[in-house]
Parts: structure tokens; C-alpha cells; sequence
């Protein structure tokens, strides 16, 4: 069963975060997709890029002071 990795951007009260969502060819994505606040969705074959582009996401969030989060966390 192949997986593949989905980067997600959530959004909570104008402030933004993102991390990852493993899925597999199986997988109904409406359904493991289904998350609260959710407002974008890309996906990557390889766990490494998908990091790539969640860590990226944050950084661009905290250096505009969008993320919601007081201290980072990757």
C-alpha cells in the first residue's frame, strides 16, 4: 500500500499553522481530510518534501505574525 503525504494549512481566529497528514492510496481523503479550519492541501510523495513545505509555511507565518502558536514547533 503506497502512502503518500498531504502539507495543510490550517486557520484559527486570522492566525495560521501548518504540519502533515499521512494518507495511503486507500485512505478516503474527504473523509482523513476532514479537519477544522483546514484551508489548503497539498500533496507530496515523500515525507522529507512535505516537511520542507510545512516548515516553510510556519516560518512565512511567524515572520508575518500569522501563526498561532507563541513559540514554534518544528
Amino acid at each position: 500500500m503506497k502512502s503518500f503525504y498531504v502539507a495543510v494549512q490550517i486557520e484559527e481566529n486570522g492566525k495560521y499553522y501548518a504540519y502533515a497528514v499521512k494518507v495511503s492510496e486507500n485512505d478516503n481523503l474527504l473523509s482523513k481530510l476532514e479537519i477544522k479550519g483546514i484551508i489548503v492541501a497539498s500533496i507530496f510523495e515523500t515525507k522529507k518534501r512535505t516537511d520542507e513545505i510545512v516548515k516553510f509555511w510556519n516560518a512565512v507565518f511567524i515572520s508575518n505574525g500569522t501563526y498561532l502558536f507563541d513559540s514554534p514547533t518544528f
